[in-house]
């Protein structure tokens, strides 16, 4: 079985030949890959940095990195019913221990002992996966390669949205508008909310595709954009900014855009924190600032709804397995539009 994998943190993954997968345990199910997504996150686990930003421990190299998964079922458990070999599916890569007070509350993204593939342990970038079947879920009427970015680019874009609290009314801004979760939120919140969407990236290429998808106003952060973005909304600024950026860049130069009352949903990995001149604001300008680390099973579903019924639909750039690094360095570089997907 080919596998792109990490050897040594910092390094490009290196294209390994490795044996027959584990055996299915009871409850699994082993999937035949048939596209994984490249997420920014990935860039980070390649890196080694994303592990001192979560609670989970490093794993053990050499790791095969890659959560946004989609393909065809080719054995199931003894306990695992509902699935058939040949069924296509998609993986929910956030995977929880069940016991713990946030798996029981179902977020089980919050877990405090979660099994997250890609990150803690192997995911997509390979031929085969296995994954716990609570967590893998049939798709109908979607290629693998517009299924895979809903697992994380989808998913995370959903909760975010709805932890915006938008109305047909609401200013929006949406950071990194162009990129995988970007251009995913832009669909949905047109969809779902018909907000006025402010779309900010940093190429002419990714604003391009938001104002496809219904950005009313684009906005490249290369240039000045605070004296047209009070224009557009008429001197008081914008009620939620959906950060899918996420560094400390991004969030000191736009946490000044919001309205009072405004909501600044942080999503990207990159670790930016929140400006001590912003918390000295919060309480007089009645801010809200809050983080989100993708979605619970319940929104994995709906986000799949969402795009089986062709409300959403992810633009994917198609590379070989064997592409893996070139993938992560257009991510470094600022170079991608949408969502790239790795074929094994």
């Amino acid at each position: 079985m080919k596998a792109m994998k990490i050897v040594e943190f910092g390094k490009p993954l290196e294209l390994s030949e490795v044996g027959e997968i584990t055996k299915t345990k009871s409850n699994q199910v082993l999937i035949r890959v048939q596209a994984a997504g490249v997420c920014h996150t990935d860039v980070s686990v390649r890196s080694g940095v994303i592990y001192k930003r979560i609670s989970a421990n490093p794993p053990r190299l050499p790791l095969t990195p890659g959560h946004e998964i989609a393909g065809i079922v080719e054995e199931v458990g003894d306990e695992v019913t509902g699935f058939t070999k040949g069924d296509k599916v998609l993986i929910n890569p956030w995977q929880g221990e069940g016991n713990c007070f946030y798996c029981k509350i179902g977020e089980d993204q919050y877990c405090d002992s979660p099994t997250w593939l890609g990150i803690t342990t192997d995911g997509g970038f390979q031929e085969y996966v296995l994954s716990n079947h609570n967590y893998v879920y049939k798709i109908r009427n979607l290629s693998p390669y517009e299924a895979a970015p809903l697992a994380c680019a989808g998913v995370t874009s959903y909760r975010a949205s709805k932890l915006a609290r938008l109305n047909p009314s609401s200013y929006v801004a949406i950071i990194g508008a162009g990129g995988g979760l970007g251009s995913i939120g832009v669909q949905i919140i047109r969809a779902l909310y018909g907000s006025i969407i402010i779309a900010i990236d940093v190429n002419d290429e990714g604003l391009e595709l938001a104002s496809k998808f219904g950005a009313d106003y684009t906005l490249n952060s290369r240039k000045e954009v605070y004296q047209e973005l009070l224009k557009i909304t008429n001197g008081r600024g914008v009620d939620a900014i959906i950060d899918f950026v996420g560094s400390e860049n991004t969030i000191k130069s736009y946490y000044t855009f919001l309205a009072k009352l405004g909501r600044y949903i942080k999503v990207g990995t990159f670790g930016g924190g929140l400006p001590n001149e912003a918390g000295l604001k919060i309480h007089s300008m009645g801010w809200q600032f809050i983080g989100t680390l993708t979605g619970n099973r319940k929104e994995f579903l709906e986000v799949i709804s969402l795009a089986e019924n062709g409300r959403i639909k992810p633009v994917v750039t198609k590379l070989r397995l064997e592409e893996a690094n070139e993938a992560l360095d257009n991510l470094e570089r600022n170079k991608v539009t949408g969502r790239q997907v790795l074929i094994p």
